[in-house]
């Protein structure tokens, strides 16, 4: 069997499944399989494929058919401009997610404060926005915190290739940080509604839960945080967090509740994305 009829094979099993984009991503798990890049890949079209690269494509064709993530099966996924392993012990970090660390970078570079802030990272994860920020800001003091324990061993490993020091923590929620004061506290954290959850494409469920599930109406951390931050930022410090495209006014509420002021920004789609409070 030829690439070219492979390739062709695998989309129209991708595309029965429901599998968005089902040509290219076909196109991603052969080149992944052969070791080529997907350019090289179209310029090698009559290639006549041996019976191992075949099974170990059908292989990869066949979980993609069952809905798992592509990332999860390339291990791989691109954020800031910066490679990032994952797999099914963290969330699958978003484009969405990227407005948040633009956002603080900005406000980093335009601030007249501290020299060498301290960023605290909650709900890390992959470490995707922690990492990004020390990469982007070496001289900024980054603390990832997660509740997982598996998450952290995956931020840790994408530190270390990415060449960048975090301090990764485990814990629940803010416990990590008490008795300690912080210029920011960052977070991207589960805020899928139950109802919302459930209505999710298949691939979100092989995720875990963990990451999205903030309650019956999706704000159960912002609560909690607003109660629970304020003895935690120096005079001045500030809190950034990522919210679903349609809670911006409920959670400007929850923190003006509690004196704060805030500032909402949209994404690259104009919604409502990430909130300041100062």
């Amino acid at each position: 069997m030829k690439i070219l009829q492979l390739l062709h094979e695998s989309t129209l099993i991708l595309e029965a499944a429901g599998v968005a984009g089902a040509r290219f991503e076909a196109d991603l798990l052969l080149a992944a399989v052969l070791g080529l890049t997907r350019s090289e890949l179209y310029g090698d079209f009559e290639r006549v494929l041996t019976e191992t690269e075949i099974r170990d494509c059908q292989v990869l064709i066949e979980r993609r058919q069952s809905r798992e993530p592509l990332q999860y099966i390339l291990q791989r996924q691109e954020f800031m401009g910066l490679d990032f392993y994952v797999d099914e012990r963290v969330l699958i970090p978003r484009p969405d997610s990227e407005i948040l660390v633009e956002k603080l970078l900005d406000l980093l570079n335009n601030d007249k404060g501290e020299t060498f802030p301290r960023i605290l990272d909650l709900c890390t994860g992959s470490g995707a926005l922690a990492i990004a920020i020390a990469f982007y800001r070496p001289q900024t003091q980054v603390v990832g915190t997660d509740l997982s324990a598996l998450a952290l061993e995956v931020a840790a490993a994408n530190a270390a290739r990415l060449g960048v020091q975090v301090d990764w923590r485990q814990g629940d929620f803010l416990n990590t940080a008490e008795r300690e004061q912080w210029d920011w506290i960052i977070t991207n954290p589960p805020y899928v509604s139950t109802r919302a959850y459930e209505e999710c494409q298949p691939e979100i469920f092989f995720e875990p839960d963990l990451a999205f599930r903030g309650g019956t109406d999706g704000l159960d951390f912002y609560r909690r945080l607003a109660l629970e931050a304020p003895p935690l930022l120096k005079t001045g410090g500030r809190i950034l967090m990522e919210i679903g495209w349609d809670q911006g006014r409920q959670v400007q509420k929850i923190f003006e509740n509690r004196d704060f002021k805030t500032t909402v920004f949209p994404d690259l789609a104009g919604r409502d994305r990430v909130v300041l409070m100062e």
